[in-house]
C-alpha cells in the first residue's frame, strides 16, 4: 500500500467532471466485489445471494477481468459512460482490436483460474470478445439487473450532491468533499492506501486530459485510477456506498409498489405507532408531497406531520428533496422495503 498523488494544473482543474459510467461498468466492478471479503456489513447479504447465481462463464470472466490481488481491466476509459447495458456491450464489440489487446494483456498473469477460450481474449479474437460480451450480459442479469433501478438512483443522487458542491464552491469544494478517501492538498489530490497496480509511480500528472470522477456502488474502499495511454480522459472510480442503511435499501429483495388504496398494515402500526405508520404510507402513496399536503392527507396538523416526517427521515425511511422553494417528502428504498415487509406480515396479506 502507498499513496497516489494526482497533480493538477489550473487548466486541469477546469476540466474535472463527475459522471455515472453505467450498468456495464457497474457489472464489472460488481464481479470484482464478489471476490472480496471486506465490507461485509455493506455487501455480505448481496454477495451471499448473488455468488451462487453467477454461473457458466461468469466465474472465469470475474477472475479474468479483475481479482482482488491483481487489479481490474480498464473497461472504463476504453468504453466510456454507457447509459444501458446494450450500449456498453455494443461499444465493447466495436472497440479497436489493438486497444482490446492492450487492455486484456493486463490479465495474462499465469496463476489465474482460466478457461481455454479466455486465451483468445488476450489476442482480442472476435469469437472470444463475443463470448465475453454474452457472459457479461448474463452476469449483469444475475448480479445487477434486479437492483439497477436503485443503484442508478443512488449514483444519480451522488452525482447531484457532488455537482451542487461544485456549483456552490467550485472544483475545490468538490475535491475537498472526497475526504477521507482522497485528500485535496492543492495542487495535489492524494489517495491514501493506494495499491499501485497499474500506476506504480506515486506521482501522476494528468497531462491535459480531463479527470472524470465516477461514483460506484461496488468500488471500495479505495478509489481506483484508470488512464490508458490512448484514452481521451483519466477516470477515477470511487466508492459511493458507505452507509449500512443505504446498503440495506439497495439490496432489499425487489418488491412491488404499494397500492394507493392499501390499508395501513397492523404490523407497521405496531412497529412505528399508528400515526407515524400513516405518515409513511401517505408518503409512499403520494411521492413528492409537501408537508402541508402530507398533513391534509394524513389528517393531522402540519406541525405533527413535520415532526413525524423528521423522525422517519432520521431512520432512513424517507428523504427530503427540494424543488425551487418547496420541500418534498419521498420514500427511500429502505422505506419501501419496510412497507412491503409489513404488508406481507399483515393478517390476510398472503
Amino acid at each position: 500500500m502507498g499513496v497516489l498523488r494526482l497533480h493538477f494544473t489550473a487548466e486541469d482543474l477546469s476540466r474535472v467532471k463527475i459522471n455515472v459510467l453505467g450498468p456495464l461498468a457497474e457489472t464489472a466492478l460488481g464481479l470484482w466485489n464478489l471476490q472480496r471479503r471486506d465490507a461485509k456489513v455493506l455487501f455480505g447479504g448481496w454477495r451471499a445471494r448473488t455468488g451462487r447465481l453467477v454461473t457458466g462463464d461468469g466465474p472465469y470472466v470475474a477472475t479474468f477481468l479483475g481479482s482482488p490481488a491483481g487489479g481490474l481491466v480498464d473497461l472504463f476509459t476504453l468504453l466510456g459512460a454507457a447509459g444501458s447495458m446494450a450500449e456498453g456491450l455494443d461499444r465493447l464489440l466495436g472497440a479497436p482490436q489493438g486497444r482490446l489487446r492492450e487492455e486484456f494483456a493486463v490479465c495474462s498473469t499465469a496463476g489465474r483460474r482460466r478457461a481455454p477460450w479466455l486465451s483468445g481474449l488476450v489476442a482480442a479474437e472476435r469469437r472470444s470478445v463475443e463470448r465475453l460480451a454474452a457472459a457479461l450480459q448474463d452476469c449483469h442479469e444475475a448480479a445487477v439487473a434486479s437492483y439497477w433501478g436503485r443503484i442508478h438512483s443512488h449514483l444519480d443522487g451522488e452525482v447531484a450532491l457532488r455537482g451542487r458542491l461544485m456549483v456552490q464552491g467550485g472544483v475545490t469544494a468538490l475535491l475537498e468533499s472526497l475526504c477521507p478517501m482522497a485528500l485535496w492538498k492543492p495542487p495535489v489530490l492524494e489517495v491514501p492506501d493506494y495499491r499501485p497496480l497499474f500506476h506504480p509511480v506515486a506521482d501522476f500528472h494528468l497531462a491535459g486530459r480531463p479527470l472524470v470522477l465516477a461514483p460506484s456502488v461496488f468500488c471500495g474502499p479505495v478509489p481506483q485510477l484508470f488512464a490508458g495511454p490512448y484514452a481521451d480522459a483519466v477516470v477515477m472510480v470511487y466508492p459511493a456506498l458507505h452507509n449500512p442503511v443505504d446498503a440495506a435499501g439497495l439490496w432489499a429483495p425487489p418488491g412491488v409498489a404499494r397500492r394507493a388504496d392499501a390499508p395501513v398494515p397492523p404490523a407497521l402500526s405496531a412497529l412505528l405507532g399508528r400515526t407515524r405508520a400513516v405518515v409513511l404510507c401517505v408518503i409512499a402513496d403520494h411521492p413528492a408531497c409537501t408537508t402541508t399536503q402530507l398533513a391534509r392527507r394524513a389528517g393531522i396538523s402540519p406541525a405533527s406531520a413535520s415532526e413525524h416526517a423528521t423522525t422517519l427521515r432520521g431512520a432512513g425511511l424517507t428523504a427530503l428533496t427540494r424543488e425551487r422553494k418547496a420541500a418534498l417528502h419521498t420514500l427511500t428504498h429502505l422505506g419501501l422495503a419496510l412497507l412491503n415487509t409489513g404488508s406481507q406480515g399483515a393478517p390476510g396479506s398472503g
